[in-house]
């Protein structure tokens, strides 16, 4: 695979009804290939190295970009706190208007999957495609125990990096047998979490537990496929998205986690291969 370009994403003042809104923060996107954009979008805590298993598997033919969401990796945290899901949207569009992408194909895991989605929904003529994995709409109540003790415990012990907890993260992410025979999985996370602001990422974290996504029943004409591993015990509200986006279809990937695109890249690659073939062939048909 050729070497990324990378570059930060400058939109330093938005002009908004004939006034200046709010410095947005700088977003770091990297990019390599030619041909149809596929743009990435990251889950909370994972950064653009968090495709590295998966890029190599991504058929030539395809930009692929990659960008980190607003306080993560090495994009700035918003100088107004903004973490809402609006806000992320609002930067997906700075991205893909600052590239002069004209009609994209979406990939988003988790909270990446939401904002992709909600992307998808208000510009329905901008997206061929969302493939949405384990995305977060709406939490379950032990969903929401865990994280909101984790956030406890965070501030409790004088808000280390979060390093501290890969142990934790990575086998919540995982599970222990996979964490077990995958001895490279901590180490990797370790790195990647210790590189970023944790300050940033909890207070992400605290606006994503915080709001409630909610994708209404407007039937956007994109193709959308959910992606979920044989462990993602989560999907009970994928019904929304179904109601939302009535050219749906649901796959559970065998091996994998709410993680795939690390733990089971092969399986992802193809599924997603398998429907960016579909999508094409039914923008080519409109």
């Amino acid at each position: 695979m050729r070497a990324p370009r990378t570059a930060p994403l400058v939109l330093a003042v938005l002009l908004a009804a004939g006034r200046a809104e709010a410095q947005e923060p700088r977003l770091y996107f990297e990019q390599d290939g030619e041909g149809q954009p596929l743009v990435f979008v990251a889950d909370w805590a994972h950064d653009t190295g968090s495709w590295f298993r998966l890029l190599p598997l991504v058929r030539d033919g395809r930009r692929m970009i990659r960008y980190d969401p607003r306080g993560q990796g090495r994009s700035e945290a918003p100088p107004d706190g903004n973490l809402s899901l609006d806000a992320h949207v609002r930067d997906l569009d700075r991205l893909v208007t600052g590239l002069g992408l004209e009609r994209v194909d979406l990939l988003g895991v988790g909270t990446g999957g939401t904002i992709a989605l909600e992307f998808a929904r208000r510009e329905p003529a901008r997206v061929r495609s969302v493939t949405a994995v384990s995305p977060r709409v709406g939490w379950s109540p032990s969903e929401l125990e865990f994280w909101n003790r984790f956030l406890g415990a965070y501030g409790r012990v004088g808000r280390p990096t979060l390093g501290e907890y890969s142990s934790v993260l990575v086998e919540r992410w995982f599970g222990t047998m996979v964490v077990t025979r995958e001895t490279w999985l901590e180490p990797f996370y370790d790195l990647m979490l210790r590189r970023q602001s944790a300050e940033s990422l909890v207070a992400s974290l605290a606006a994503w537990l915080s709001a409630e996504p909610r994708l209404g029943t407007s039937q956007v004409p994109v193709p959308v496929l959910v992606v979920r591993g044989e462990r993602d015990h989560g999907g009970e509200r994928d019904g929304e998205i179904r109601a939302a986006f009535p050219w749906f279809q649901r796959i559970r990937l065998t091996g994998a986690g709410v993680q795939p695109q690390v733990d089971a890249p092969g399986a992802l690659a193809a599924e997603l291969e398998r429907f960016l073939d579909v999508a094409e062939a039914a923008a080519g048909s409109r």
